[in-house]
């Protein structure tokens, strides 16, 4: 019998590792920067996701005459004292030029900046400009101990002599890997003027690749299961190389790979050791092995599970679980890339596998014993009970007897007041409602959620021992527009909808014959602005958004679907078009453009309605100004030669006064259109849509315009319309590569592209996160 040599074995040469199946570009980006200049290139992505293989695969390919490479893994040094990792780095700087360093002296306080940029200046002949490519791999690990702990004078120290070799050294070039999580927690002076690159998973193509080609010549793959494998690892290439070695490993003699080989290997999997989920396992704390326990056993639609589910579901083993901590806990795991956030409120793990590898191996009852969930609960009203200073007290602080006295007036009160209000009919006309005989109508959504917002209001204790009816659904967290396929069907006109993060709960708002489009949800959760095509006229609405909680946790306004737009507020009541709109970073402004004068201006108006502010007035036209999150910068679409680029000025502040527009400043540069700008929840990123490829496609670049990368890059199909998650994570947007118009979701990289919508016979475009 025949024997192969397998092709996904992680030990052989860099140049055929399958960890690099899907770089290409990255590697392709990471040349040209170094080409135009640029002297600070961050990598950034989660643990095991190939950062290590691309630093080895660059300076492989890196020209030897044009750059030299000096390839630092900072790994083997986690937990060393400084001048230890300073010597090691000198003794990788040496080993280039061939000459053997003098090792600098134990003192930690000694600088080695002086000692590393002589031997960088070393490596190249007097008069030579060849730059110097020095590669940090992992650079976090210098300033993280064994166990995890960040030390921020090492973390301090060591970004102040890269800082310092750059000013110094002016043909050196800094290309630095760190996980996600070091990335988020890094600030820095360093950091200004950096190009930054997010490493993610695979693309669903790319990962297909990775599976089949390096072993095409000896297996015949069946698409369901190459597709099985890819989903189970999410497209990490870690764990697709895993698990392609083991079906190499079985299949390569018989020739043939099915399903049945996948379900194999899987279990053979999770049986085996698997050190980077037990390091996972072991670092969570008790309340977030909890919520991976209910995660790995929740399957809910497209993978996703929310945070109600997540809570109801321990609340099976004891109903007194609170919800607060759970919530802590996914939201924690979110931060260290255990599981993806989608949307406010659902979630989903990074990695498929790992959900199985917790179900099988834990049991809920054994991670829940011993918990003391009334510990980890901080009752709502403990901020409001702060007990005050004991010399600030009042001299004549009640007594017991005094409360009692007192409580038993105010009761007599109160009672004397609702039998007062039943007699005058407020009872009947429902300012009350009795909780035995709840009257909500099916077509509202929640009335009380489980799990508080994002942004939770405290809920004060309830005024009688009567437990209150919970409505157990989730509050919508996605708003977009809707219409029946061609303007035929039940919906002819486009109308504004909502939906749950996973595309479940779909409820409609506005019910007339107007053309109502363009809906986008005010920073802080309250309103909803649209456009309102009415004849030939475009006004700007804003109502209420639903399920917007009160002070008790219930509904602000319980009014029905149809309602909401019987609310609505024009805003701009003027006979010109007046479309594309942004809210200010505070909800209290909304930009759009508007036709008065003949061409597109931009206008602030107040989100009341009681004002309206010109911004530009110079004959440009200009489309969706958007603010940055820190109201220093609008972003839009300017039309000054013969297509539409993206352009960025001083914004207009609170006051709607403060627009620059003489001062602004070009973004793009391709040729076609761009167009939709819309900054990323920290500022720093903007994705936009563009036609530079023939087709629309999602682009995403860096505030300054740098690092313009395709990431949706489906050729044939128009993708428009990107908005961010609130976490920056994903990008919503809406295409038509599914024959008719659907809303879709992905990673911000581009990858794990989720259809929401899938409906055949309706239309969905243009939608917009719940904050």
């Amino acid at each position: 019998m025949r024997e192969f040599a397998n092709p996904y074995d992680p030990t052989r040469p860099v140049q055929e590792r399958t960890m690099l199946y899907g770089r290409d570009d990255t590697l392709l980006w990471i040349g040209q920067q170094l080409s135009v200049g640029r002297r600070l290139l961050i990598v950034h992505g989660a643990e095991l996701i190939g950062k290590s293989s691309l630093a080895l695969a660059l300076c492989s390919e890196l020209p030897p005459d044009a750059s030299l490479c000096v390839l630092f893994a900072c790994k083997p040094y986690q937990g060393c004292a400084l001048p230890e990792v300073w010597n090691a780095l000198a003794a990788a700087i040496g080993e280039r030029s061939g000459g053997t360093p003098e090792f600098l002296p134990g003192d930690p306080d000694e600088d080695p900046s002086n000692y590393l940029r002589n031997l960088l200046h070393g490596l190249c002949a007097p008069g030579e400009t060849r730059p110097i490519l020095l590669i940090l791999d992992d650079l976090h690990l210098l300033w993280t101990g064994q166990h995890g702990q960040p030390d921020e004078a090492a973390r301090t120290r060591v970004l102040e002599v890269l800082m310092h070799l750059l000013e110094t050294v002016p043909f050196l070039r800094l290309l630095l890997t760190m996980s996600d999580v070091a990335f988020e927690r890094l600030s820095h002076p360093l950091l200004h003027g950096a190009e930054i690159l997010h490493l993610g998973p695979l693309s669903n193509e790319d990962a297909q690749q990775l599976i089949t080609r390096p072993a095409q010549s000896i297996i015949r793959f069946d698409p369901g299961a190459v597709r099985r494998v890819a989903d189970l690892a999410s497209n990490h290439p870690y764990y697709l190389q895993r698990f392609c070695y083991a079906l190499f490993e079985r299949c390569a003699r018989d020739g043939n790979l099915n399903q049945s080989d996948v379900d194999v290997v899987l279990e053979e999997l999770l049986r085996q050791t698997d050190l980077r989920f037990q390091e996972i396992w072991e670092r969570a704390d008790a309340v977030e092995r909890a919520a991976l326990v209910a995660m790995s056993r929740l399957k809910g639609t497209h993978g996703l599970t929310t945070r109600q589910e997540v809570v109801a579901y321990l609340q099976r083993f004891d109903s007194e679980i609170p919800a607060q901590p759970i919530v802590r806990a996914l939201d924690q795991l979110a931060r260290q890339g255990v599981l993806v956030r989608m949307g406010a409120l659902s979630y989903r793990f990074a990695v498929k596998l790992f959900s199985y590898w917790v179900e099988r191996h834990f049991v809920p009852e054994r991670v829940l014993d011993g918990i003391d969930w009334e510990r980890l609960e901080t009752p709502a009203t403990v901020a409001e009970a702060v007990p005050e200073p004991e010399d600030e007290k009042s001299p004549s602080a009640w007594t017991f007897g005094h409360w009692v006295i007192a409580g038993l007036g105010t009761t007599a009160l109160l009672g004397l007041l609702l039998w007062g209000l039943i007699f005058a009919g407020v009872w009947q006309v429902g300012l009350f409602e009795t909780p035995a005989t709840p009257t909500l109508s099916p077509l509202l959504v929640d009335a009380i959620s489980l799990v508080p917002t994002p942004t939770p209001t405290s809920l004060p204790p309830t005024p009688t021992p009567t437990s209150p009816i919970i409505i157990t659904r989730t509050m919508p967290s996605i708003v977009f527009r809707a219409r029946s396929v061609g303007g035929v069907g039940d919906i002819p006109n486009w109308q504004i909808f909502v939906m749950n993060v996973d595309g479940s709960g779909r409820q409609r708002l506005t019910f007339t014959n107007n053309e109502d489009i363009t809906p986008i949800w005010s920073p802080d959760g309250r309103w909803i602005a649209y456009v309102s095509k009415r004849g030939e006229n475009r006004e700007i609405m804003v109502m209420s958004a639903p399920n917007v909680l009160g002070p008790s946790g219930v509904e602000a306004s319980r009014i029905a679907p149809e309602q909401y737009e019987a609310r609505a507020v024009n805003i701009t009541r003027h006979p010109a078009n007046d479309w594309t709109i942004g809210w200010s970073p505070d909800s209290a402004l909304i930009a759009f453009s508007s036709n008065r004068g003949g061409y597109w201006r931009v206008f602030v108006a107040r989100a009341d309605g009681t004002a309206t502010y010109p911004i530009t007035s110079d004959g440009v036209s200009r489309l969706s100004p958007v603010w940055s999150p820190d109201y220093k910068w609008m972003a839009y679409s300017a039309k000054r030669e013969n297509n539409w680029d993206i352009y960025v000025m001083p914004a207009p502040g609170p006051d709607g006064q403060g627009a620059r527009p003489e001062q602004e400043r070009r973004l793009t540069f391709a040729e076609g259109n761009d167009l939709s700008p819309m900054y990323s929840p920290d500022g720093r990123r903007i994705a936009f849509e563009s036609n530079r490829d023939g087709n629309t496609e999602i682009y995403v670049m860096n505030g300054n315009g740098s690092n313009q990368r395709n990431v949706s890059n489906f050729p044939g199909a128009a993708d428009h319309g990107p908005v961010w998650s609130p976490d920056g994570r994903q990008i919503m947007f809406y295409s038509n590569r599914t024959g008719n118009w659907d809303i879709f979701v992905m990673s911000s990289d581009g990858q794990n592209v989720i259809n929401l919508t899938n409906t055949p016979d309706v239309d969905e475009q243009e939608p917009f996160w719940r904050p």
